[in-house]
C-alpha cells in the first residue's frame, strides 16, 4: 500500500479521536475542527519524514495536541471583551463531573481524557505528550484524586475508583 493511501486510511480511522482530543483542549467545536485540519495538514507535509507507518496514528494525535496548544497560545494574546462572561456560573454545563474535569489544569486533564475517553495506554499517552510514562501515571492519579475530593465535597461520598 502506498504512503498516501495509508495516510488517508489512518486519518479516517483516527478522525473522531483527533476531534475529541482537540475538544479536550479547546472546548469549542470550530476551534477543534481548525486544530484537526491544521494537524492533518502538518502530518501530510511531513509524511516523508515518518519512518514507521504504524506510528502514523500516534503522530496525528501529537499533531493535534500541538495545533491545539498553538490555538490556546493564540487565544491568550487576544481575548475579546464580549467573550468574557459576566458571571462564571454561566459557563457551567450542569454536569458536575464534566465541570470538575474541565476545571483541572491541562497537565492533569489531558492525560486523564486520553486514558479514560480515548482508551490510550499510559505508554501511548507518554509518547503523544512527550513525557515519561511514570509522569503520565502520576498525573492521572493526581487528577483522579482531585476529582474524588471535589465530588466528596459535593456530598457524593461513594465515588468508585
Amino acid at each position: 500500500m502506498d504512503r498516501e493511501r495509508h495516510f488517508l486510511e489512518t486519518v479516517r480511522e483516527n478522525r473522531d479521536r483527533m476531534y475529541r482530543v482537540a475538544m479536550g483542549f479547546l472546548h469549542a467545536e470550530a476551534d477543534a475542527e481548525d486544530a484537526v485540519s491544521a494537524a492533518i495538514e502538518s502530518a501530510w507535509n511531513h509524511l516523508a519524514l515518518i519512518r514507521n507507518p504504524d506510528a502514523l496514528g500516534a503522530y496525528l494525535i501529537r499533531c493535534v495536541v500541538n495545533s491545539s496548544k498553538n490555538e490556546l497560545r493564540r487565544r491568550k494574546k487576544f481575548v475579546p471583551l464580549d467573550a468574557v462572561p459576566e458571571n462564571r456560573a454561566a459557563e457551567k454545563s450542569g454536569d458536575l463531573l464534566f465541570d470538575y474535569i474541565c476545571g483541572l489544569e491541562d497537565k492533569y486533564r489531558i492525560p486523564l481524557i486520553l486514558k479514560m475517553q480515548e482508551r490510550m495506554t499510559e505508554k501511548e499517552i507518554a509518547s503523544v505528550l512527550r513525557i515519561p510514562r511514570g509522569t503520565v501515571s502520576t498525573r492521572i492519579g493526581h487528577a483522579l484524586k482531585i476529582l474524588r475530593e471535589n465530588l466528596e465535597k459535593e456530598g457524593l461520598r461513594d465515588v468508585e475508583e
